[in-house]
């Protein structure tokens, strides 16, 4: 059974901190800022409560990552049906990248019930990179994405749910892992870069 917090946490304000990477929020412009290759993980293959331990390993072709739970209470995963979730509503979902550089990340990001189903509640994400940012979802499939613009890879992103009324579990579904496309004046210097090699 999926535990409790013993506390609540005051509601966060709007966008705060330092934001390093851009805020997308539809998934067709965060398309349209990434390149093909990206790995899109809708967790599908778990059920509610099927997975309980405490880190999950994914992959697909170069990208990879680890999933965890990390907070107030370091406790386990717990799936969702279909998603991935956390055991104690005291804690976050951390995601560290472990493989190709990641440039461009995206999902949904919401707070669950106890069954695993969304309720609205703020969420506040963390990036490795430094950008910090708050938002009220308004459903399960609420996308955010975050564009590194200056192609700074990104180390990780930090999910937390936190508590203003009853609980809530921080929750992670339909989550993309890429690479931004270079901004055009990248896209000069790469091909001034290639005309010196060129004229050697």
């Amino acid at each position: 059974m999926r535990m409790l917090s013993v506390g609540m946490v005051a509601v966060l304000g709007a966008a705060s901190g330092a934001m390093a990477a851009d805020v997308v929020e539809t998934e067709g412009e965060f398309l349209d800022m990434i390149m093909d290759g990206y790995y899109l993980e809708n967790f599908d293959a778990y059920t509610y409560g099927s997975y309980q331990e405490y880190t999950l390993d994914l992959a697909q072709g170069d990208w990879s990552y680890t999933i965890s739970a990390s907070g107030g209470a370091m406790s386990f995963l717990w799936s969702g049906d279909g998603c991935m979730s956390t055991n104690s509503a005291l804690d976050g979902l951390l995601v560290e990248f472990t493989g190709a550089p990641v440039t461009a990340v995206g999902g949904w990001f919401y707070g669950s019930d106890i069954d695993g189903w969304y309720i609205p509640n703020p969420i506040h994400i963390e990036l490795g990179d430094g950008t910090s940012y708050d938002f009220d979802p308004a459903s399960g499939e609420d996308f955010r994405g975050f564009v590194s613009p200056e192609g700074t890879p990104i180390a990780s992103i930090w999910i937390d749910a936190p508590e203003v009324g009853p609980n809530a579990w921080s929750t992670l579904d339909h989550f993309y892992v890429g690479s931004a496309v270079p901004a055009p004046g990248a896209l000069m210097l790469l091909g001034l870069a290639g005309l010196a090699r060129r004229r050697r």
